[in-house]
């Protein structure tokens, strides 16, 4: 993971269900600039598991994740893409 960087855009995604998380911040990604990042909040465990395979496959980059008590927040630059 790169370093820590500040969120041009945040993603509220707490209570929502893969797949469904993984399509809205893909799809908040495609409507960032290349280099933006985003900073995704989301709660469901399978989120940490599918969502950077998903990054990988797109040309983005996950650079950082902050875990909370109840949410995680997960830091994605946009790629190329």
């Amino acid at each position: 993971m790169e370093k820590k960087a500040e969120a041009d855009k945040i993603i509220d995604l707490r209570g929502v269900s893969c797949p469904w998380s993984i399509l809205k911040a893909k799809s908040q990604l495609i409507a960032m600039k290349p280099g933006e990042v985003l900073e995704v909040l989301a709660s469901d465990p399978l989120m940490f598991e599918d969502f950077p395979k998903v990054l990988g496959e797109s040309g983005h980059h996950l650079i950082d994740i902050r875990e909370q008590q109840e949410f995680s927040r997960l830091y994605v630059r946009r790629g190329r893409n």
